[in-house]
């Protein structure tokens, strides 16, 4: 278990990303649609792997409420059909997972619109091209 000040520094760590393996995020597609491999980088060509900033997590969580988030977490354990049928804060969670997303891809894409060091500019172009094509 991380301390407070690890668990602090996590939270503020806008480039640390969690990896959905490929097997689980085909598991997820096929009981929520393809919506789920809009939540982040989806790694197509290589491992097939989903690629989610914690920042949007974090944000799409913030945006769901405590309540909310159980429950989703709950229906995205959920092992049999019939209990997915009623999974409207999964389907919200993922939406607002995605959305979160968007916003963070399109201020990294203002951000390397708006600086003027050419040092910042290649590191922000790099993970610009790492965020559309992947590793």
């Amino acid at each position: 278990m991380p301390t407070f000040i690890q668990f602090l520094e996590e939270l503020t760590d806008t480039e640390r990303a969690i990896t959905i393996p490929a097997d689980e995020l085909d598991r997820l597609a096929e009981r929520f649609g393809d919506r789920v491999r809009l939540m982040g980088r989806w790694n197509a060509s290589g491992d097939g792997s989903l690629e989610i900033p914690m920042a949007a997590i974090l944000e799409a969580a913030n945006q769901l409420g405590r309540q909310a988030l159980a429950q989703a977490v709950q229906e995205l354990k959920a092992e049999q059909f019939a209990e997915l049928l009623e999974a409207p804060s999964s389907i919200c969670l993922i939406e607002k997972i995605s959305e979160a997303y968007r916003r963070h891809f399109r201020a990294l894409m203002s951000r390397y619109q708006n600086a003027s060091d050419s040092t910042e500019m290649t590191q922000l172009r790099d993970q610009l091209v790492r965020e559309v094509f992947g590793e």
